[in-house]
């Protein structure tokens, strides 16, 4: 990864030499270094009276240089969202400073502007017709070749980069992680809320994202690095995609940054839920690497098995039960992510990450249920979304003045 990804700019827009990045990305992940870190949060701009979506990103994108954040602030389709971004950290602890620091620098912008951030994954009301998005020539495109499906995207993810060092070793480990991903997404579930209305799925989100976009749920088994660039260049050539970056699976093995990138979080309210997860996925990745300097990876699993996990954590969060692939019996989502993140313990004493804080607090996520699972029961308890909303706006903000780790 680079320190930073452009600024202000979509790093998976469209550029005049996408061959040239197919080419040069095996050198990119021969030149990785196992697990570091990068960490991208969308938030919602709202209106700090109402909490509607207020489409002030240009504005706000401008005041963020004068608060040192030019550097990790960037654009999404909508007007009323803003992405900020961590660039490469050589530790889980690198990651803590740096993501709190944004956070809290984040807050003190929206404060000045008064506005407020929200980092749960969908709006509970907002009418997804009324949304601008942003007047830059890739984002009209998106939507004139997209339509209802982009229009539609009205959400707010988490992104975490992890190195893996070696091209086709990071697509093994990539081509296991993807069976652990319903995992990881039940464990963030935090989106509950759309259109006024109780969902009924934990991950409302995913079902929006994952399930509408193309090239956006389970990604194939590739098998080399090769497997992997032919795939993307077969998508280029059939005009399927006009970057690298056009594939939007819950993870992806990155050619850009030659890391492998767990995309399928719902944003969280609280900045230590967003590091409990980073810790989980740097310790998972951690772990896939393990097992396969070992030879004792697993073969991959096939889709179907993992795209039946996928639908049940979107509807039930941590309240799941997971079929346990490729045999026919349920796994409790409680034993299943609790095995996950033992796993990823072991990894990360093994190698030194010193991730215990994030994992204990991984499963204090666990042992307690999904964000989505609280924003419910603020809804029940008052009756109104708004309420469960600003709850979840007012943990955005107040997250960001407190340590996040001792």
């Amino acid at each position: 990864m680079s320190k930073h990804p452009v600024a202000h700019t979509d790093p998976d827009a469209p550029t005049d030499d996408v061959a040239a990045q197919l080419n040069a990305a095996a050198g990119k992940f021969e030149r990785s270094v196992d697990s570091t870190l990068g960490i991208e949060e969308e938030f919602a701009i709202c209106d700090p009276e109402t909490l509607d979506l207020q489409p002030r990103y240009p504005e706000l994108n401008a005041i963020a240089e004068e608060f040192g954040l030019g550097t990790a602030v960037a654009g999404e389709l909508l007007a009323s969202e803003i992405e900020f971004r961590t660039g490469r950290c050589e530790t889980w602890a690198d990651a803590v400073t740096e993501l709190s620091d944004i956070r809290r620098r984040v807050a003190e912008l929206a404060t000045s502007t008064n506005a407020v951030l929200g980092a749960s994954a969908t709006h509970p009301w907002a009418d997804y017709r009324e949304q601008p998005t942003v007047q830059l020539p890739y984002y009209q495109q998106l939507v004139d070749r997209m339509q209802l499906v982009a229009r539609r995207n009205n959400t707010f993810g988490l992104h975490v980069h992890v190195g893996v060092h070696g091209a086709d070793r990071a697509i093994r480990v990539h081509d296991a992680l993807r069976s652990l991903a319903p995992l990881m997404l039940a464990l963030s579930a935090s989106s509950p809320f759309l259109d006024g209305l109780d969902s009924g799925m934990a991950s409302t989100r995913s079902i929006i994202f994952s399930r509408q976009f193309p090239r956006a749920n389970v990604a194939p088994i590739f098998g080399t690095m090769d497997g992997y660039l032919g795939h993307l260049r077969w998508l280029l050539d059939s005009g399927a995609i006009t970057s690298a970056g056009q594939v939007w699976w819950g993870t992806r093995p990155h050619v850009l940054h030659g890391t492998v990138e767990l995309r399928m979080f719902d944003g969280q309210p609280d900045v230590r839920d967003t590091l409990a997860l980073a810790a989980l996925a740097q310790g998972t990745v951690a772990h896939l690497c393990d097992l396969h300097d070992a030879n004792e990876l697993p073969e991959p699993i096939q889709t179907v098995f993992i795209d039946e996990n996928s639908w049940r954590a979107s509807r039930y969060g941590t309240d799941a039960l997971f079929v346990d692939a490729p045999g026919t019996g349920q796994v409790p989502a409680a034993e299943a992510i609790g095995a996950l993140i033992a796993n990823a313990r072991a990894a990360g004493t093994r190698r030194g990450l010193g991730i215990d804080a994030g994992l204990d607090r991984a499963q204090g996520m666990l042992d307690a249920g999904c964000s989505a699972l609280w924003q419910r029961s603020l809804h029940a308890e008052t009756g109104s979304l708004r309420d469960a909303y600003g709850a979840v706006v007012s943990a955005t903000m107040a997250s960001a003045t407190e340590p996040a780790f001792s």
